[in-house]
Protein backbone atom coordinates (compact mmCIF):
# COMPACT_ATOMS: atom_id res chain seq x y z
CA UNK A 1 0.00 0.00 0.00
CA UNK A 2 2.86 2.35 0.77
CA UNK A 3 4.37 1.64 -2.63
CA UNK A 4 1.15 2.67 -4.39
CA UNK A 5 0.99 5.91 -2.40
CA UNK A 6 4.67 6.59 -3.12
CA UNK A 7 4.15 6.06 -6.87
CA UNK A 8 1.02 8.22 -6.90
CA UNK A 9 2.81 10.99 -5.01
CA UNK A 10 5.82 10.80 -7.34
CA UNK A 11 3.57 10.98 -10.40
CA UNK A 12 1.76 14.03 -8.99
CA UNK A 13 5.08 15.74 -8.25
CA UNK A 14 6.30 15.01 -11.78
CA UNK A 15 3.14 16.46 -13.33
CA UNK A 16 3.46 19.56 -11.15
CA UNK A 17 7.10 20.01 -12.15
CA UNK A 18 6.33 19.69 -15.87
CA UNK A 19 3.57 22.30 -15.61
CA UNK A 20 6.17 24.91 -14.60
CA UNK A 21 8.30 24.42 -17.72
CA UNK A 22 8.20 27.31 -20.21
CA UNK A 23 6.10 26.94 -23.34
CA UNK A 24 7.90 26.31 -26.63
CA UNK A 25 9.13 29.50 -28.32
CA UNK A 26 7.03 28.96 -31.44
CA UNK A 27 3.81 28.88 -29.43
CA UNK A 28 4.43 32.26 -27.79
CA UNK A 29 5.99 34.14 -30.68
CA UNK A 30 3.78 36.85 -32.15
CA UNK A 31 3.55 37.48 -35.85
CA UNK A 32 6.11 39.79 -37.40
CA UNK A 33 3.65 42.63 -38.01
CA UNK A 34 0.01 43.40 -37.29
CA UNK A 35 -2.27 46.28 -38.20
CA UNK A 36 -4.87 47.45 -35.70
CA UNK A 37 -7.86 49.60 -36.66
CA UNK A 38 -8.86 52.06 -33.93
CA UNK A 39 -12.29 53.68 -34.24
CA UNK A 40 -12.41 57.45 -34.00
CA UNK A 41 -14.87 57.22 -31.11
CA UNK A 42 -12.89 54.80 -28.91
CA UNK A 43 -13.30 57.09 -25.90
CA UNK A 44 -9.57 57.40 -25.20
CA UNK A 45 -8.65 60.03 -27.78
CA UNK A 46 -6.22 57.77 -29.63
CA UNK A 47 -7.64 58.69 -33.03
CA UNK A 48 -7.67 62.40 -32.15
CA UNK A 49 -3.98 62.36 -31.32
CA UNK A 50 -3.03 60.28 -34.37
CA UNK A 51 -5.10 62.46 -36.72
CA UNK A 52 -3.27 65.64 -35.73
CA UNK A 53 0.13 64.04 -36.30
CA UNK A 54 1.57 66.19 -33.54
CA UNK A 55 4.14 65.33 -30.91
CA UNK A 56 1.87 62.83 -29.23
CA UNK A 57 1.18 60.74 -32.36
CA UNK A 58 4.30 58.56 -32.37
CA UNK A 59 4.20 58.17 -28.60
CA UNK A 60 0.58 57.03 -28.64
CA UNK A 61 1.21 54.65 -31.55
CA UNK A 62 4.22 53.10 -29.81
CA UNK A 63 2.30 52.81 -26.53
CA UNK A 64 -0.56 51.07 -28.34
CA UNK A 65 1.85 48.55 -29.85
CA UNK A 66 3.53 47.90 -26.51
CA UNK A 67 0.13 47.30 -24.91
CA UNK A 68 -0.66 44.75 -27.64
CA UNK A 69 2.64 42.88 -27.09
CA UNK A 70 4.66 44.34 -29.96
CA UNK A 71 7.94 46.26 -29.87
CA UNK A 72 7.05 49.48 -31.69
CA UNK A 73 4.82 51.11 -34.29
CA UNK A 74 6.16 51.06 -37.84
CA UNK A 75 3.32 53.09 -39.39
CA UNK A 76 0.18 54.91 -38.34
CA UNK A 77 -2.40 57.15 -39.94
CA UNK A 78 -5.92 57.22 -41.36
CA UNK A 79 -7.30 53.80 -42.23
CA UNK A 80 -8.28 53.30 -45.84
CA UNK A 81 -11.65 51.77 -46.69
CA UNK A 82 -11.58 48.77 -44.39
CA UNK A 83 -15.17 47.67 -44.96
CA UNK A 84 -15.24 47.67 -48.77
CA UNK A 85 -18.64 49.29 -48.60
CA UNK A 86 -20.21 50.90 -51.64
CA UNK A 87 -21.32 54.07 -49.90
CA UNK A 88 -19.52 57.32 -50.64
CA UNK A 89 -20.25 59.31 -47.51
CA UNK A 90 -18.74 58.81 -44.08
CA UNK A 91 -21.04 59.33 -41.12
CA UNK A 92 -18.25 60.43 -38.80
CA UNK A 93 -14.52 60.81 -38.29
CA UNK A 94 -12.24 58.31 -40.01
CA UNK A 95 -10.79 55.36 -38.17
CA UNK A 96 -7.04 55.21 -37.63
CA UNK A 97 -4.66 52.33 -38.40
CA UNK A 98 -1.54 51.43 -36.43
CA UNK A 99 0.92 48.85 -37.79
CA UNK A 100 3.09 47.23 -35.12
CA UNK A 101 6.33 45.25 -35.55
CA UNK A 102 8.38 43.01 -33.31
Amino acid sequence: MRRVLLLAGSAAALVAAVSFLPAPESATAATAAATFIIPANDGYGVADCLATGGDCASGVANAWCLAQGYRAASAFGPASDITSSTGTSRPGPAAMAITCDN
